[in-house]
């Protein structure tokens, strides 16, 4: 699952940035976490407007003079006043010099002091208003401002209308946190909307060269962001730049995601980086984006030193207050947690994901994020009724949730429980427009609803023997399907078509045919019929397929005429019935077992019968590479061996193979993977002994776009058959896409 890098969990996992994923991998990838994030972005615009300073000397710890003492206790520049009181224009001024200090506290005590006994002391009055604004209580600021209108210079007025429309942000932001935190998400950007309505407002009002109307251009980068409204933080930043306004490091993370979200992970990553650069104890969100940058990059490695140094930089405790209080639990822990479960799934480490968390879950049982982060683990490892209850366990807590939802429409989609999957999607893309890994489980839903086209052909050159395949051969099927119908049913057409040369001349067989299958809650059937032009020779097929639990699987499947019927008695006018039954133990994503019994019954009388045993195993895997070990074993038997066809009466093989996938690149839709695979094998054949098989196959896959996609590859292999030694070179191709 390459949830996306949005994988809609910041606070959930920040597709999972589907992430989601990841996510979201999601996987789309499970990435969107950095966008959730929110209460860093309130604390940064909170230190702009509380600026921090060293201790003023004249008031030390901000502890003020009592009320009755004389002027002198306040300093020797504070005159006396009117019945002993302290002069009330030397003491404004001192309350104004320590608001300027970074005190807005001791600065607003101070005017409290002098409107008590000048109670209207303009500059008094001013400090007062300003210190409030400071402190970030600006509505009743901004109501002292309407009730004295003091007589501010044009650029103070400014900057008050700006320290107004931060704060605004600074609410809405906190707001928005709280409202998703309960689930509340038609209005939760509520009041994110006003604020932007009035830093609109003020950029009409601001003189253009002003610092007020400069600062309100960069306060519209995080509102738009965290509206997710990035196209319009993308071109805000790049006006900021043409105006050669330098963009401050606290907004540069809400560009990063911006960036990020329209899929410019290394123009993100270096924002995110400049921003930590610059302040090295960024918020949790900030560093977070910066990882999923680097992930979207796909540099692994940099992403595992930043995640490292996150695990080093995240305790469990905050800081105690006093040696004697309890320790305070340091919450963005749990999101750095469980970013190390979904940096492990990236990697392909998926039983470490899941003992990680697991882990998570023993410490939080109730806590919905590590429920959904603990399902999407087990869905990794191809557990998908043990993520689907889990996943109810998270909506038991929190039906409402974002995340959970989309996990549970995950999980419909892998258990192949359409209908719930389509009521569960549909509304949450209709409520989460921007939401990257919930758009895109949409659109594989709606893949459903289109045409479908697939192919494959294969084109081999034999020497030294043509016993089985002749000199020449080759063969290719196309298939088109229609849309799949709300109750899992869709119709099929296909064409297939054999070739061969043999030293008695050439032979071709090609079939038409059509069919109908439905496909739900893991079960499979299909029924079709085929035959020379639709007409000649028809054919029935008939199959069955189902999962019984997460690691077993059976599947049964007949045909009159099967393809299986060697070409050389196709040109006799023989056919074949085919009878064959499947089962498959899948344990994990790394290990699956299968084993195959069939009977071909030929119509000369001849019944071919055999049995087929294979163990995959994966022994190494990594963010570009995965390589498997397949071992082999199969059994063959005819009936009747003198025929015109390659018929011996028992053959015998042992095999090993080893085959590599290695990643070679990917751009989120678009991948280029390189395949190889190595087998080697004893094969033993009635009347000629043992003899040693090779196979040699190279090939790509291209990933063209989220839908189509192309294969192709060369294969060199020998084999003995009727004591010949063959030499066969293969080149085959594939495609298969939505239409």
């Amino acid at each position: 699952m390459r949830t996306s890098c949005f994988r809609g969990r910041a606070a959930r996992a920040v597709e999972g940035l589907d992430l989601s994923t990841v996510s979201r991998g999601d996987s789309g990838r499970v990435r969107d976490s950095a966008f959730y994030s929110l209460a860093p972005l309130a604390l940064g615009l909170l230190s702009l407007l509380t600026p921090s300073a060293e201790a003023a000397e004249r008031f030390p710890g901000g502890r003020l003079p009592a009320i009755d003492t004389p002027a002198s206790a306040y300093g020797n520049d504070v005159r006396p006043g009117p019945r002993g009181q302290p002069n009330a224009d030397d003491l404004a001024g001192i309350a104004e010099r320590q608001r300027q200090q970074g005190h807005p506290a001791t600065a607003l005590r101070l005017a409290q002091r002098v409107l008590a006994y000048a109670p209207d002391n303009p500059q008094a009055i001013q400090t007062r208003i300003s210190s409030l604004a400071n402190l970030g209580a600006h509505r009743r600021a901004d109501q002292l401002r309407e009730q004295y209108r003091p007589d501010w210079p044009q650029a103070t007025q400014e900057r008050f209308h700006a320290d107004v429309a931060t704060a605004a942000i600074r609410d809405g932001t906190q707001e928005q946190a709280r409202l998703e935190r309960r689930h509340r998400y038609a209005t939760s950007n509520l009041e994110l909307v006003k604020s932007l309505e009035t830093l609109n407002a003020n950029l009409e009002r601001f003189p253009a060269a002003s610092e007020a109307r400069q600062r309100t251009r960069v306060d519209r980068l995080i509102v738009l962001r965290q509206l997710n409204r990035f196209d319009a933080v993308i071109a805000d930043y790049r006006a900021l730049q043409r105006d050669s306004i330098v963009v401050p490091s606290y907004a540069k993370g809400a560009v990063g995601d911006a960036y990020l979200a329209r899929r410019q992970p290394e123009v993100a990553a270096e924002l995110y980086r400049n921003a930590i650069d610059a302040n090295p104890q960024a918020p949790l969100s900030v560093r977070t984006g910066y990882y999923y940058a680097l992930i979207e990059s796909e540099n692994y490695a940099a992403a595992g030193e930043v995640l490292a140094q996150m695990d080093i930089d995240t305790p469990i405790w905050r800081s105690r207050p006093n040696a004697t209080a309890s320790p305070v639990p340091n919450w963005e822990r749990s999101e750095v947690d469980r970013l190390r479960v979904l940096d492990a799934t990236y990697r392909h480490h998926e039983a470490a994901a899941l003992e990680q968390a697991r882990g998570l879950y023993r410490q939080a049982p109730r806590n919905t994020d590590v429920i959904d982060g603990l399902a999407t683990a087990q869905r990794s490892r191809g557990w998908y009724e043990q993520a689907q209850a889990t996943a109810e366990l998270a909506a038991a807590y929190a039906p409402g949730d974002q995340a959970t939802r989309l996990n549970i429409a995950e999980n419909a989609q892998d258990l192949e429980n359409f209908p719930r999957w389509q009521h569960t999607i549909e509304p949450l893309a209709a409520q989460f427009p921007t939401d990257s890994a919930i758009r895109r489980n949409r659109l594989e839903w709606q893949d459903r609803q289109h045409f479908s086209l697939e192919g494959q052909g294969s084109f081999g050159r034999s020497h030294g023997g043509n016993a089985v395949n002749g000199s020449q051969d080759g063969e290719y099927q196309l298939r088109l399907n229609s849309p799949w119908s709300e109750g899992g049913y869709r119709a099929y057409v296909e064409q297939s078509y054999r070739w061969g040369d043999y030293d008695e001349g050439t032979e071709r067989h090609d079939r038409e045919g059509g069919g109908v299958e439905r496909q739900w809650l893991r079960r499979h059937w299909w029924a079709g019929l085929s035959g020379e032009h639709f007409s000649h020779d028809l054919g029935l097929e008939l199959g069955w397929s189902q999962w019984l639990d997460d690691r077993w699987q059976y599947q049964l499947r007949t045909q009159t005429q099967s393809p299986e019927t060697p070409l050389r008695a196709e040109r006799d006018d023989l056919d074949g019935r085919l009878y064959q039954a499947q089962l498959t133990w899948r344990q994990n994503e790394s290990r699956e077992a299968t084993l195959t019994l069939g009977a071909l019954d030929i119509s000369d009388g001849n019944l071919r019968s055999d049995a087929a045993a294979d163990l995959t195993q994966r022994i190494q895997a990594s963010a570009h590479h995965q390589t498997r070990l397949i071992g082999s074993l199969s059994a063959e038997h005819n009936s009747q061996s003198e025929a015109d066809y390659y018929n011996p009466e028992d053959t015998r093989s042992m095999g090993l193979a080893l085959e590599h996938d290695w990643l070679t690149w990917r751009r989120y839709n678009h991948a280029f993977t390189q395949n190889l695979t190595l087998g080697a094998a004893s094969e033993w054949e009635r009347g000629y002994g043992s003899a040693a098989g090779y196979d040699v196959t190279y090939g790509h896959t291209w990933q063209l776009t989220r839908t189509w996609s192309i294969h192709y590859g060369v294969g060199w292999g020998q084999h003995d058959y009727e004591g010949e030694r063959e030499r066969r070179w293969l080149g085959q191709f594939g495609f298969e896409g939505v239409l």
